[in-house]
């Protein structure tokens, strides 16, 4: 993979990051017009491609990082997920953020009033999604690796 060491490869893979999910967002208007399966098919193109596209990224930072560098990335990359997560659950018992998902929710689903109760608990079992595939993939990746690295040569 010559080409991550490419200077216009972070310049490329940033610009598909940070691209992606604002012509997502920018598209909405349009969106809203489709079958939901045109929705769903965007909505996954422009998730795969940030993810891979930041995961790229990461691994051309990561092999010019020194050991530092390396250990600072083990440290955030165990913890930041678990406080980003943490800091949302908490969150989402203040009322002002409930107001500001349900007004957004009634507003990208052209939905004059809608059912306060049923758009925060569908954003909840959302969010509680994320950190149960979170958990499970980490068990997996933490499993898998210590088969790999017992295995005999």
């Amino acid at each position: 993979m010559s080409w991550l060491n490419k200077p216009y490869s972070m310049l490329a893979l940033t610009t598909i990051m940070i691209g992606l999910p604002v012509m997502f967002i920018a598209a909405i208007p349009w969106l809203k017009q489709q079958p939901e399966s045109v929705v769903y098919l965007c909505a996954g193109i422009a998730a795969t491609g940030t993810v891979v596209a930041s995961f790229v990224l990461a691994i051309q930072k990561h092999q010019k990082f020194d050991e530092w560098h390396r250990s600072a990335a083990r440290f955030s990359s165990q913890w930041g997920w678990l406080a980003g997560a943490g800091t949302i659950a908490i969150l989402l018992s203040f009322p002002a953020l409930q107001n500001a998902i349900v007004a957004v929710s009634g507003s990208l689903g052209d939905v004059a009033a809608p059912d306060r109760k049923l758009v925060l608990m569908a954003f909840t079992g959302g969010f509680m999604s994320v950190v149960l595939a979170q958990m499970v993939c980490t068990l997996l990746l933490s499993a898998g690796w210590r088969y790999w690295m017992s295995r005999s040569e």
